[in-house]
């Protein structure tokens, strides 16, 4: 069933994609380059891009008019719970970091990519409908590229912990719509967090 999202609503969640694209990138990045394997290392570093880029995809889908947040406001977390698994990330074993991607994190971010594109509206979200559809194709081929690389460990007990904090929330960026999940912030609540460095100043399509 499609639905539409107010303007405060689709920039609330934008944001939120772009902040969890962007952490991710900066978390992958700083981890690519301690990573031992090389393979591996080259690996991250690609996903590391893949995230900046769908993070400016998704800037670019932001609604631009006078009185709407601007890009740093919407760019915050989903939550604490987002902010700790994105956390595990940076901290995990080597050789715990594919589970916890090719299990837990980017079959996630998928299934939210899937259910905004099942809940919109054509008429009215026709621009954001193509750049889901993007972003989907870019992260199930770097999906694809992290199983080339040796089947992941079904049931890793981090990659399990990082599927449940996120599941906690709503998913990797939170709910559709803020308040669809018990502990969600509004929209625009006047103490949005800072948003990660991205990769460039925003530019017009």
């Amino acid at each position: 069933m499609t639905f539409p999202l107010t303007l405060l609503e689709s920039a609330d969640l934008l944001g939120r994609y772009r902040y969890v694209e962007l952490a991710a990138f900066a978390v992958l990045g700083e981890r690519s380059a301690r990573c031992e394997r090389a393979a591996l290392a080259v690996y991250l570093s690609a996903a590391s891009r893949a995230h900046a880029w769908r993070a400016e995809l998704f800037e670019r889908q932001l609604p631009v008019s006078a009185g709407l947040p601007g890009v740093g406001e919407c760019t915050r977390s989903p939550g604490p719970e987002v902010d700790e698994a994105l956390a595990l990330l940076g901290s995990a074993a080597e050789d715990d970091l594919l589970p916890m991607l090719l299990d837990a994190l980017y079959p996630a971010m998928l299934d939210a990519y899937g259910a905004r594109l099942a809940a919109a509206a054509p008429a009215s979200d026709g621009g954001l409908v193509r750049a889901l559809r993007r972003a989907v194709a870019d992260l199930e081929a770097v999906l694809a590229d992290g199983r080339a690389l040796g089947a992941p460990r079904p049931g890793l007990p981090v990659a399990q912990r990082l599927g449940r904090l996120v599941a906690s929330v709503g998913g990797p960026f939170g709910p559709l719509r803020p308040g669809d999940v018990a502990g969600s912030r509004p929209a625009v609540d006047g103490a949005l967090a800072a948003p990660p460095a991205g990769p460039g100043p925003r530019s017009d399509p």
